[in-house]
């Protein structure tokens, strides 16, 4: 499964719940500093952030980041923050 956070509470419900274990995680821009996306990274964790930000009420947004994750990640569930 790959999930999605685009809010920096998103991103803190992932990691409560298993974090980089649980799969690909990718994040809106804004949602992680630039040492803690390197410091997953480092740790082994599949991240890659948007270089656009996403608000929650943006559905068509939010529909075509799906896109872009299907797109990396064919055939896998994809976990969107709600």
């Amino acid at each position: 499964m790959v999930f999605l956070a685009i809010t920096r509470q998103g991103y803190e419900s992932y990691s409560a719940v298993g974090g980089v274990t649980l799969g690909p995680l990718w994040v809106a821009a804004g949602v992680l500093s630039t040492e803690e996306l390197a410091a997953l990274r480092a740790a082994g964790g599949d991240v890659s952030d948007f270089n656009y930000t996403i608000e929650p009420h943006e559905s068509e947004v939010i529909s075509g980041a799906v896109e872009t994750i299907k797109e990396h990640h064919p055939g896998e569930p994809v976990w969107v923050e709600a």
